[in-house]
């Protein structure tokens, strides 16, 4: 990685560090903080259980879409999804990202390669798409219960662009588009030089096969769909610890708009700043005060880094063991 494109994430990281400073000082840090000390250890605990309670249907949701005869037990796909999560959001400047990351765990765990590649790229789209569903839902909720607020027109102009997004990528990965899904295919994958389009025609293969199990697919994307309403069920867990008492809905609507404006910053490590200023905009929305909004966003990055800061720790561990392993067959 060069070192002008090391320089655009730390860029726009330190940009985002500066937000939500600027934020916290401007809705009052003394607010924040009293909002964030009145959590009590449960609510903390209760916020985090139902963190992990989604990550475990987020490796179900990949387990669905590999064949028993691939191998890949569900404990393997839900540490490939905390790896491909923790990486993902928190090594931004890693020149592999979280799905390389995610793929290469299982298929050390006994998953092949070809598999593990395209069971991620099927669970990216499904994923994908339930969340295009639960945005849907979000819109719905927010048109009955905000009729007048700005964000409808913008945030349906968005969707309406996501779904074609969507449909060309199922296209791409059905044979239609392949020469253009090939690079993330094979950047996935690790697969360079010669031997690349050899294992493309693997990989394609064994897209296509997953592509036939369409049961499978329809209980990823369902079980997808669960885990996007789980996040919504997550925040209105942590609106309660703060003391805030909204609706269920209220916290489905508030999840699902928050993730169609990240989506607009996803250039930006870890959504640094977007998030804070999107959870300030949704909760006045809703009545909630900024400094309780901005303290659930600050919430939300202790847990993710409570959950991710063990997984890198192990995952380290484990790279560490292979490449020890790698050199003593060498």
């Amino acid at each position: 990685m060069s070192a002008k494109s090391k320089l655009i994430p730390a860029t726009l990281t330190l940009a985002g560090l500066a937000v939500i400073t600027g934020l916290v000082i401007y809705f009052g840090a003394g607010d924040v903080l009293r909002a964030l000390a009145s959590v009590t250890i449960w609510g903390v605990v209760g916020y985090t259980a139902a963190q992990i309670a989604t990550l475990l249907g987020l490796g179900l949701a990949w387990r669905m879409l590999l064949r028993s005869r691939q191998k890949g037990s569900f404990w393997l796909c839900v540490w490939g999804r905390a790896v491909r999560d923790s990486t993902g959001e928190f090594l931004p400047f890693s020149q592999v990202g979280g799905y390389v990351l995610g793929a290469r765990v299982i298929s050390l765990g006994g998953v092949a390669r070809t598999d593990a590649v395209a069971s991620t790229l099927g669970d990216i789209t499904t994923e994908f798409l339930a969340q295009l569903v639960f945005v849907g839902a979000g819109l719905a909720i927010l048109m009955r219960l905000v009729p007048h607020s700005e964000l409808l027109l913008p945030v349906s102009i968005g969707l309406a662009v996501a779904v074609a997004l969507g449909v060309g990528l199922i296209v791409a990965q059905r044979g239609a588009g392949t020469r253009l899904f090939s690079a993330l295919a094979m950047r996935i994958a690790g697969t360079t030089g010669q031997g690349a389009a050899d294992n493309f025609q693997k990989l394609q293969s064994a897209l296509d096969g997953m592509y036939t199990q369409h049961h499978r697919l329809a209980w990823g994307a369902f079980i997808h769909l669960l885990c996007w309403f789980g996040t919504g069920t997550a925040s209105y867990i942590g609106f309660t610890a703060l003391g805030v008492h909204i609706s269920w809905l209220d916290a489905v609507c508030i999840e699902a708009m928050l993730h169609a404006i990240m989506a607009l910053g996803f250039f930006i490590p870890g959504r640094v700043g977007v998030q804070e200023a999107a959870y300030t905009l949704l909760g006045g929305l809703f009545g909630i005060p900024p400094d309780i909004s901005l303290s659930l966003s600050l919430l939300r990055r202790a847990r993710d880094f409570m959950i991710a800061v063990p997984v890198l720790i192990i995952w380290q561990g484990q790279e560490a063991r292979q490449l020890k392993l790698n050199m003593n067959a060498g």
